[in-house]
């Protein structure tokens, strides 16, 4: 029946309609992609749901306010099982509790030993990709060795998501907190429940900083389970956003319904880095063992000249300002916590930036930084100062390029980098036409970062003899 209105569709021309039938037409164009998704998971719904036995899923609680490549740091870990598609079960644990050291572990890549001081690879750790399939595949299994259960998948959120999820179901009424917790305030009963005694009690507290989690969890399953009206609409409306947002990444195991994720940029997978498009994905982490990132303003302006001769040349441009108030002697990156959680949040930003462009590209020129002094790698070196830029790595065939940086409250940083695009990012098309394509990609837990994107077009005047033939560039910004 839906292939039947797209075809419909395809035949009408919304020229010869009414205004107020072209208006209906323009909501079916609207939804239609929707709907056209809705049937397709229909048919893999069933055994994703557990139809022909459970199904185990591994819940990844990512804080952005410590933000990572695929949203932000691991806090909480958790397993949510579903049958003949009811919810079974759901639980929640510190990130850290599922540590098992009686079991081996892979070691972490030279970058993160060398930024965080890790050896091996813990679930906390384990979105270190920006790839977030190949992030995932990782979480679970450090997941099935650390607690011997095998998963299916893997939902990844972070506190904008919880936001929406729990703005949609309702107040829930929380085990342990008197006010019935919204959307508005999740975040705060959060912040609330995670600061540390002063004194005495610091270990209990340390032990039982997180059950919120749980908490929050149980009364979520307990409000889909039946506990209290929903309103499914709303529901599907927060999913959507979180999702369209990256806020939520999804990932499965079974090939179908992973490719059906893929399709609809819902996994949070890195495009191809050999495709025929300019791409951009400007990836930050924070190594500073702190919550600041929302304190940290950002800004990429990005200028693309296609008129070089031979290759197009591109200009990128990341800005920071640390917001942060406190004022700090010297930054030194370090695992310190605070009485508060706003303690956290304001400090020094210690930021390693990934910058992925097409493969093929050449870096011209980059920012000039040495290694902070009061960084781990430095401290514990008993060389010089080594540079903190890392010209040219490959990762999955990208050309990744990278900045390790402090950035102190109230300071601000612009890094820039210089670089050759290769030429198949030009589409030579019909008519003599060339086509630029581009793609930018956004970083999953960042909110709207301010993007300005400039090309600077190579034009050649015939139309009049009577004046020299020249060539100039005309900025476009979008």
């Amino acid at each position: 029946e839906l292939d039947t209105v797209a075809a419909a569709r395809a035949q009408t021309d919304a020229a010869t309609l009414s205004p107020q039938v072209a208006g209906y037409l323009s909501r079916l164009d609207r939804y239609l992609p929707w709907f056209e998704t809705a049937v397709d998971g229909a048919l893999l719904a069933p055994e994703l749901l557990g139809a022909d036995g459970p199904r185990t899923y591994l819940i990844l609680a990512q804080n952005n306010h410590e933000l990572r490549p695929t949203g932000g740091f691991i806090s909480g870990v958790g397993e949510l099982t579903v049958e003949d598609g009811r919810l079974v079960s759901l639980t929640f644990s510190d990130s850290y509790a599922v540590d098992n050291l009686g079991v081996p572990h892979d070691l972490t890549p030279a970058d993160f030993q060398d930024l965080l001081s890790g050896q091996l690879w813990f679930i906390r750790d384990a979105n270190w990709d920006a790839d977030f399939p190949t992030s995932a595949s990782r979480a679970m299994e450090i997941y099935a060795r650390d607690r011997g259960t095998q998963t299916d998948g893997v939902i990844a959120l972070d506190l904008a998501a919880l936001q929406l999820l729990v703005d949609a179901l309702g107040p829930l009424q929380v085990p342990g907190i008197n006010e019935p917790v919204t959307g508005q305030g999740v975040v705060q009963v959060i912040q609330e429940q995670w600061g540390g005694p002063v004194g005495d009690g610091w270990k209990e507290w340390w032990l039982h900083r997180k059950d919120f989690m749980g908490q929050i969890a149980s009364a979520t399953m307990a409000r889909l389970s039946g506990g209290g009206s929903i309103q499914p609409t709303r529901v599907a409306q927060a999913l959507k956003q979180a999702i369209d947002e990256k806020h939520l990444l999804l990932y499965v195991a079974d090939p179908q319904a992973g490719r059906l994720l893929r399709e609809r940029n819902w996994d949070g997978s890195l495009p191809d880095p050999w495709s025929s498009s300019d791409v951009l994905l400007v990836v930050d982490t924070n190594v500073g063992f702190n919550k600041v990132n929302p304190n940290i303003e950002r800004a990429i302006e990005y200028q693309v000249d296609l008129g070089a001769e031979g290759k197009p040349l591109a200009r990128l441009a990341v800005s920071y300002q640390n917001r942060s108030k406190q004022p700090v002697g010297s930054c030194i990156q370090e695992a310190r916590y605070g009485d508060s959680y706003a303690d956290m949040m304001d400090r020094c930003y210690w930021n390693y930036l990934r910058v992925y462009v097409p493969a093929g590209s050449r870096l011209l020129a980059g920012p000039e930084l040495t290694l902070p002094s009061g960084s781990l790698l430095a401290r514990g070196s008993d060389g010089p100062v080594k540079d903190s830029v890392s010209p040219a790595e490959r990762e999955g065939g990208w050309e990744v390029w990278t900045a390790f940086f402090d950035l102190a409250p109230g300071a601000e940083r612009t890094l820039i980098f210089e670089y050759q695009l290769p030429a198949w990012v030009l589409d030579s098309g019909s008519g003599g036409l060339t086509r630029y394509h581009l793609r930018v990609q956004k970083q999953p837990g960042t909110e709207a970062v301010p993007l300005r994107v400039e090309l600077l077009l190579s034009l050649i005047h015939i139309s009049e003899p009577t004046r020299p033939t020249r060539a100039s560039r005309m900025p476009s910004s979008a």
